[in-house]
C-alpha cells in the first residue's frame, strides 16, 4: 500500500507536526504544503514524526 491509496479526506484531518500546515499526497511520501518537509509512508502508514523527515 502506498500514499496513493490514502483518501484525500484522511489527509484533511492531519497537519504537519512541525508547522501545523496541511499535508498533500506526493506519491510514496506525504509532503507539507507550508514548510516542505516530506514524511515517509511505511506499509501504507504515514510516519509523521519530526525526527523521521526525509
Amino acid at each position: 500500500m502506498s500514499a496513493e491509496s490514502l483518501p484525500a479526506t484522511d489527509l484533511r484531518c492531519v497537519v504537519c507536526p512541525v508547522c501545523h500546515q496541511p499535508l498533500e499526497n506526493a506519491g510514496n511520501i506525504i509532503s507539507c504544503e507550508g514548510c516542505g518537509r516530506r514524511y515517509p509512508v511505511i506499509d501504507g502508514i504515514p510516519v509523521l514524526l519530526a525526527d523521521r523527515v526525509l
